[in-house]
């Protein structure tokens, strides 16, 4: 009966290494673990009192349903992976387009050429609004610009297209920047918003397993949040310029249909003499007529 004892022991011993092992790795218990602690059961049963058959065909069943969960884990794991690379391909269409995204985080981008780019915030509440306070924000939670809200009436979309300066009308630095709304109905409650930023896309990142755009303010939201997208148009001052461009590079039909030539007929002094003589004899001859 030593022997046994000493050989249960020793598989205690050894099946607690080697969940050590694994609780130092971080890594969970797997199929092939659990096939280790089974093989060491049938290696180390007792000889007096061997395991049952129905006691092995039930370990067995829950073997054969761990190993199938555990392929159906790996499984659905490719498949994820594989439908976020497809939302990252698909999103690379929306680079170039304007899209209105849920959220209150916009940009503002200064470009070489002096002409500042800033995003558009636009925003709805839920209740009637008597007054309220609309503040912007740096990334460090410094508040840079306030604006009061007078009444507002639930339902309306209102747009907020900030002007780039700070409550003493300094230019604030180019980054991104967090709208918040403090609005309040008549009862004093405060009153919830429904929040969208309009931008135009230049990039598609994915990190953590999530798919990102980027935006031209230079923020980066979430694919999921895009609640429309659409075609950019051109401004119409934009359209005459491109207009005025092609009328310069093609000129017009008209512009280049050529007058048409005249032909100037010169007569010498004989001929001219003589029909003179003969328009007199006609004369002459209708008076004696």
């Amino acid at each position: 009966m030593s022997s046994i004892s000493a050989a249960l022991t020793q598989t205690s011993q050894e099946f607690s290494q080697a969940l050590a092992a694994k609780s130092k790795t971080g890594d969970n218990m797997d199929k092939e673990d659990f096939l280790m602690l089974l093989v060491t059961q049938f290696q180390y049963q007792d000889p007096l009192n061997p395991m049952e058959d129905q006691e092995f065909v039930a370990q067995m069943a829950q073997f054969s349903s761990l190993e199938q969960l555990m392929n159906l884990n790996t499984s659905m794991e490719g498949l994820t992976s594989a439908t976020e690379n497809q939302q990252m391909v698909n999103a690379t269409s929306y680079i170039g387009k304007q899209v209105s995204v849920s959220g209150n985080t916009i940009g503002k981008v200064t470009a070489a050429d002096g002409t500042t780019s800033i995003s558009t915030f636009r925003y709805a509440f839920g209740d009637d609004v008597r007054e309220g306070v609309l503040s912007v924000m740096d990334s460090n939670g410094n508040t840079v610009y306030t604006e009061a809200l007078g009444g507002k009436t639930a339902g309306t979309t209102f747009e907020f297209k900030w002007n780039g300066l700070n409550d003493k009308g300094l230019s604030a630095a180019d980054g991104t920047y967090t709208v918040s709304l403090a609005a309040y109905n008549s009862a004093g409650e405060a009153v919830l918003s429904d929040q969208v930023v309009d931008a135009t896309v230049t990039s598609v990142v994915k990190t953590d397993n999530t798919v990102f755009i980027g935006l031209d303010g230079g923020q980066t939201m979430e694919l999921a949040n895009v609640r429309q997208v659409s075609q950019l148009t051109q401004s119409p001052s934009a359209q005459d310029q491109n207009s005025g461009n092609q009328s310069k590079d093609n000129p017009s039909k008209d512009n280049q249909t050529q007058a048409p030539k005249q032909t100037l007929t010169t007569q010498t002094s004989e001929e001219t003499a003589a029909q003179s003589d003969e328009a007199a004899t006609q004369s002459e001859e209708s008076g004696n007529t």
